[in-house]
């Protein structure tokens, strides 16, 4: 009798060790405004980050970001079909920099009844490409720099005053460098808008890397790629100019995930962030 209950015991223990196991939750990242999230939930079916539901893969996995302006504390959801589990985050306040950039041309500081209509088309036109969702996660095979040579001219979420005027938070990070440089994919995807010159961002591209994050280059002297082009991380896809607003040549690379931009440089760490379990 002994022999038996203690072989239900070790059969109750080993499945109920398994479902643990199963439903276990990784995070990997710096829970802070303006970064990068990566987890994975094992046999998650849904996702949900502040009640917003998130692409999931087969294995669980998902990303997310925290935007510049989170709240300091967020929720995590995972509903694995039986059980809908409750995660609570605390988001660390990041300390954004204050930028002053003078000798912007006035129409592009203050822009007139003509200019804002082609900024309503560029917003929809930018709008509908980071809403583009590509099934393959090329993701998850890294990042690289777009830029081989040049300095960090502007970081994100810094706040932009031109020419005296304080205008919205940036939302990617300027890499200056010399006219005609050459741009890279930074990471594989699908173009999802290739295009100008646009008020703002003048010739700019758009690339979906799957699960809804994709990256921007704004600014650009030229294009190389088109919609709906496959391109492989450091493929060329256009070269540094200075179109849209600016005031000198530089790259301005954006990132977004789920419609919510966040700093960009967060990218290059992808695969080798901290973890935790909960």
């Amino acid at each position: 009798m002994k022999k038996i209950s203690k072989a239900i015991y070790l059969i109750f223990f080993s499945v109920l060790s398994f479902c643990i196991s199963a439903q276990a939750l990784e995070v990997c990242g710096n829970f802070a405004q303006g970064e990068l999230i990566r987890a994975k939930a094992q046999q998650a079916q849904h996702a949900f980050l502040d009640d917003k539901e998130l692409s999931l893969l087969p294995d669980g996995t998902f990303i997310f970001a925290f935007s510049r302006d989170a709240k300091p504390a967020s929720t995590l959801q995972i509903d694995n079909g039986e059980n809908f589990t409750s995660y609570p985050l605390e988001v660390q306040k990041t300390s954004w920099d204050i930028q002053k950039i003078n000798g912007v041309e006035p129409r592009k500081v203050e822009p007139t009844d003509a200019d804002n209509r082609k900024i309503d088309k560029e917003r929809h036109d930018l709008g509908r490409a980071l809403s583009y969702k590509t099934s393959e996660p090329y993701w998850q095979k890294g990042f690289i720099m777009p830029v081989n040579k040049g300095r960090t001219s502007g970081n994100f979420g810094g706040q932009r005053v031109m020419n005296g005027k304080p205008k919205s938070p940036h939302q990617g990070m300027d890499i200056a460098a010399p006219e005609g440089s050459p741009v890279y994919a930074s990471a594989d995807g699908i173009v999802t808008l290739s295009d100008g010159e646009y008020f703002y961002t003048g010739n700019v591209v758009v690339i979906d890397h799957g699960q809804n994050l994709s990256t921007i280059y704004a600014h650009l002297k030229t294009r190389t790629v088109k919609k709906g082009n496959f391109v492989k991380q450091g493929d060329i896809i256009g070269h540094v100019g200075k179109t849209g607003r600016a005031t000198g040549p530089h790259l301005h690379w954006g990132a977004s995930v789920n419609n919510v931009r966040f700093r960009p440089h967060s990218l290059l760490d992808l695969n080798k962030k901290e973890c935790r379990s909960f």
